[in-house]
């Protein structure tokens, strides 16, 4: 177990190797957490927290249930409005290309909505939010290949992992097409690595699975004492720790916790999330 903080539901795992920052969040209670030596603080952020991304800045920048907000250690301040936004409901995961423009997605605020589905959207201060598709279910992990030309992304309820051609110099996908079937449990988060094989948090099976994209594989599995695994990243020191949330709503022991394991394999940086135009305001 890396951190004894047991979330309602632990998501979104990130380490900035600038700062040497590991960050995570518990969407149900609106918190940030943030660890550097071993020291633990946190941010309430007083809404639905569906994800939280560094920025350049040295801030992060937070996707809550009514917009996208700059967290700062002592404030929150909001950027743009998404509650009236394409039918915006509550963000779940979010992650940034490497021109630091943020990718969201969507699901139903209330498990008795999950008819409503939800969306996939690009934010960034340039630009502002665009409506990238609909349908979605319950959006979930995102990645992209080290030269950036391709786009991974999950739909949970879809049990597989789509890729897109990417077009990194307008933030435009393409292509759509199947890549790997998760054939038990169901996908949720995800992170790649500098191999360009893709770990995938498998909700329902206690495990991260690491999956070649190409042949669509499982070629390691991780385990961890807690069925419903949401997230994952990789980072640390040498980039080759592989840091796990998970829900703690499934009555286990270790449910809720936060977990690390060495891989032997290392992580890409991080991208960070582009607000300079919000500091020099």
């Amino acid at each position: 177990m890396e951190e004894a903080i047991k979330c309602l539901l632990g998501e979104g795992p990130c380490y900035d190797e600038k700062t040497g920052i590991l960050s995570w969040v518990d969407i149900k209670t609106g918190t940030l957490y943030k660890k550097k030596e071993g020291r633990v603080t946190s941010i309430q952020t007083g809404q639905y927290l569906g994800a939280a991304v560094p920025a350049d800045s040295g801030n992060y920048v937070g996707v809550l249930t009514t917009g996208i907000y700059l967290i700062t250690d002592k404030t929150i301040h909001k950027i743009y409005t998404l509650n009236e936004f394409h039918d915006f409901q509550r963000a779940n995961d979010a992650k940034c290309d490497a021109e630091g423009r943020l990718w969201l997605g969507s699901m139903p605020l209330f498990e008795d909505d999950m008819d409503k589905g939800g969306n996939l959207y690009c934010y960034s201060m340039k630009a502002g939010c665009r409506l990238m598709f609909g349908g979605t279910k319950i959006s979930n992990g995102m990645a992209w290949s080290r030269d950036g030309q391709i786009m991974y992304y999950i739909d949970s309820a879809r049990k597989q992992v789509d890729a897109f051609d990417y077009d990194m110099q307008n933030g435009m996908i393409g292509n759509r097409r199947k890549v790997i079937e998760i054939p038990v449990g169901v996908p949720d988060g995800m992170t790649i690595d500098e191999e360009g094989m893709l770990w995938i948090a498998l909700w329902g099976t206690g495990s991260v699975g690491r999956f070649c994209p190409i042949t669509g594989k499982m070629l390691e599995r991780i385990i961890v004492p807690t069925l419903n695994v949401s997230s994952c990243c990789l980072g640390g020191p040498e980039g080759d720790i592989l840091y796990i949330t998970t829900s703690g709503e499934g009555g286990g022991n270790g449910d809720g916790f936060l977990y690390s394991v060495h891989t032997g394999v290392r992580g890409l940086p991080v991208n960070r999330f582009d607000d300079r135009k919000w500091i020099l305001q």
